[in-house]
């Protein structure tokens, strides 16, 4: 009996008067689609106490050994990152009194100069030195899908390049309290808060707690603050909260553990079923006694006897054996039977029930079932659009969020440095860039485009709303994953070098043959059909 039962039954109301009045069935406890579902509301800052180790652990067995959590968590993470994310600085002119061709200009050189460190061939934007920006964003986006969250130190080392700034990618799991601290208001899992709740430091454990290698090192904890003197950014840590007092993330596979678990299993039940029934298997099912089988096959010389008539059916097929061209033939005694198994599966709907499972998987990771599977038969154009729409618009809110708490501190950070340099100029000179950060530091990130399901018809589509005003072009070249200065620039460049070479300009206005049934075909084309 629970609190409240008894609480009920102490003053003689029953759960049946207690609730008779709800207003809302979701309230009462006499219901038996309610029994025994009495969840807490729970702490959302101590919830995963104790279950983050086991879920993130789960999570990345799933990635190593189940192929389609790893399909998964890869089609996501090559739709929102890919492998070479891009900057787009957007500063906001108006606020530093400037036009849009200052802007532009401004721009193209940070643009150009954060490419070159992003890109450096010794990898020195990173502390490991492994690998380049667009790498380490595309695996602290792997990290924050399966684990949940990410962690990374902007670090400053003299690596023989102007800027300085590199980045420490860190598994989330060294975040930690220091020396197993007792938790406290200011200091959860490792984070130090100000009395608001807002992060000002993290303690990192100097090595990883499961490094099977004695180091010294590992029980060291370093204080990391979130941000220097200057309000540098120099620890960033993302998750995706679901409640307002969270302080760490959560897989975004504990929802969907225990179905991808139970598909596993399934999946190599039905694997081995398959395997044993392709194995032609042959069981012997002899009259004989325990006894006469064992005299049988017995070696000779050990004084076992045998019926003289057995003795001398072996003798005969040993001297006249039966032979069958590409097969083995084994002599059975007499009167044995040959007892061949009917194949069995452990699961007759196997395929349907992997799609089901398949579909919870998705919807958790947020991709297309076919994504996982790599079963697109059954998808038309009209089912494809709409599915990549649905799926476009996570894509883009979640690229949205990560580039903006992940990526956009570290170039703030980076452009800090340059500005100290003074490589890259900012109105009102380096203090004015304190006083004016936010405004010149904002940017948007260029990601993988949104593909294209039929280009004929969605071009078509996106002609005919940057005629009527309802897009622009820039929103189109975005929409491919391309930057449209550097499409303009390439195109300019490329008009230019026709001419140089006696080439006429292109002509873009090409219509396309009309299809049979005409929905394709050309205004002029249709005109002409109506006019005959």
């Amino acid at each position: 009996m629970g609190i409240m039962d008894g609480l009920r039954s102490m003053f003689g109301v029953s759960s049946k008067q207690a609730y008779a009045g709800s207003r809302r069935d979701a309230s009462r406890y006499d219901l038996t689609e309610f029994s025994g579902w009495n969840p807490s509301l729970g702490f959302a800052g101590s919830d995963l106490f104790g279950e983050w180790d086991i879920i993130t652990g789960r999570a990345r067995d799933l990635d190593q050994n189940n192929g389609w959590v790893n399909a998964g968590i890869d089609r996501r993470v090559e739709s929102v990152i890919g492998g070479q994310i891009r900057l787009s600085a957007q500063p906001q002119h108006e606020l530093l009194n400037r036009d849009y061709e200052w802007r532009m200009g401004w721009t193209a050189d940070v643009q150009a100069r954060f490419k070159s460190w992003a890109n450096d061939i010794e990898h020195r934007n990173d502390a490991r030195q492994r690998l380049n920006f667009g790498a380490q964003a595309k695996l602290a986006y792997l990290t924050y899908v399966r684990d949940g969250e990410a962690c990374a130190e902007i670090r400053d080392d003299a690596r023989g390049i102007q800027n300085t700034t590199n980045v420490l990618l860190i598994e989330p799991e060294r975040v930690c309290q220091p020396n197993n601290q007792a938790e406290s208001s200011t200091l959860r899992r490792g984070i130090r808060y100000d009395r608001n709740g807002a992060a000002i430091g993290y303690y990192v454990r100097s090595g990883n707690q499961n490094d099977p290698v004695p180091d010294n090192q590992i029980l060291r904890w370093d204080y990391i603050p979130a941000r220097g003197k200057t309000g540098r950014a120099k620890f960033v840590h993302i998750y995706s909260p679901r409640r307002v007092e969270q302080n760490r993330g959560i897989s975004r596979l504990a929802e969907v553990m225990l179905p991808a678990k139970m598909l596993d299993r399934v999946d190599r039940a039905e694997v081995n079923a398959a395997l044993k029934s392709a194995i032609f298997s042959l069981f012997i099912k002899s009259p004989g006694t325990t006894e006469d089988l064992e005299a049988a096959l017995a070696p000779s010389g050990s004084g076992s006897t045998l019926d003289p008539w057995i003795q001398a059916y072996i003798d005969q097929r040993k001297q006249n054996p039966v032979r069958v061209e590409g097969a083995q033939v084994n002599h059975l005694l007499p009167d044995e039977d040959v007892v061949t198994p009917e194949r069995s599966s452990p699961n007759t709907n196997y395929a349907e029930f992997a799609q089901f499972i398949l579909r919870k998987i998705a919807g958790s990771l947020g991709v297309a079932t076919p994504q996982l599977s790599g079963d697109w038969s059954a998808i038309n154009y009209s089912s494809a659009r709409a599915l990549l729409n649905e799926i476009w618009r996570s894509f883009l809110e979640d690229r949205h969020y990560f580039t903006q708490h992940f990526l956009t501190p570290i170039y703030a950070a980076w452009l800090e440095m340059e500005v100290a340099l003074g490589t890259v100029k900012v109105p009102g000179g380096p203090v004015n860039f304190y006083r004016n950060k936010t405004a010149i530091c904002m940017a948007e990130w260029i990601g993988p485009g949104r593909g294209s399901v039929d280009p004929l018809k969605e071009s078509s589509a996106n002609n005919a709303d940057a005629a009527a005003g309802r897009a622009s072009t820039v929103e189109h070249i975005l929409e491919r994953g391309r930057d449209p200065s550097d499409v303009m620039a390439e195109e300019a460049w490329w008009l230019e070098e026709r001419k140089k070479r006696g080439l006429p300009t292109p002509n873009y206005d090409v219509k396309t043959a009309p299809d049979a049934s005409g929905d394709n075909a050309p205004n002029e084309a249709r005109k002409q059909k109506v006019g005959a």
